[in-house]
């Protein structure tokens, strides 16, 4: 048996990604989704602080980062994993960046094939980059961030759009990608996420009684 397997785990938990470019508000939904339905919020970047603060990998992570570099695979799929074993008595999983690159997306399914569950969806919030960069600059205003400007903005649009479009061509070809309009109001886009998570679940009832 693969260490931290679940072979009592099943296949009724829901796992859902979120993505988004910065600004669209991936992360407030990814926090108020896991609330709504009860599942685990695995944001890699609190458990990346997390980690660097008391975590088995902090030291290794913290090594990467005064260097420059970025932190390899192998360490994040670790870290990821370690956090998502711990959280497999919940309804479900909502991953808020991750995954960020192929490697990443192909380690995740075998993770959770291993814990005797799969991924639901993937929810991809559409927001353009001239709306983005209003909503940015507008949080920098009350936020203090001082990467809250135009030219990090645009750097990180480029970065965002080279990870992304390989993943997301990879779960377009298993038919999990669903688009969500993130121009909305907060309110608005949860509510549109949760009439797509209704309707999947309708789905998923019916095919369980075909069976």
């Amino acid at each position: 048996m693969v260490a931290g397997s679940n072979p009592a785990r099943g296949t009724n938990m829901l796992n859902l990604i979120i993505f988004g470019p910065p600004g669209s508000g991936k992360g407030t939904q990814a926090a108020l989704i896991a609330k709504k339905y009860k599942l685990a919020h695995l944001s890699s970047g609190d458990i990346l602080r997390q980690e660097l603060k008391n975590g088995s990998l902090g030291a290794s992570i913290k090594k990467y980062q005064e260097t420059g570099r970025l932190v390899p695979d192998n360490i994040i799929i670790a870290m990821m994993e370690a956090t998502a074993v711990r959280k497999l008595k919940t309804k479900g999983l909502v991953f808020d960046g991750y995954p960020r690159n192929l490697r990443q997306a192909r380690q995740l399914d075998r993770f959770l094939k291993k814990q005797r569950t799969a991924l639901t969806l993937v929810l991809n919030l559409k927001l353009s980059e001239q709306d983005a960069q209003k909503r940015i600059i507008n949080r920098g205003k009350t936020s203090g961030r001082n990467d809250d400007n135009l030219k990090t903005i645009r750097t990180r649009f480029q970065i965002y759009r080279a990870q992304t479009e390989p993943i997301l061509k990879y779960y377009q070809a298993q038919k999990k990608i669903i688009a969500v309009d993130g121009r909305p109001s907060i309110q608005k886009v949860t509510q549109n996420i949760t009439d797509i998570l209704k309707k999947q679940q309708s789905t998923d009832i019916k095919k369980g009684a075909k069976k």
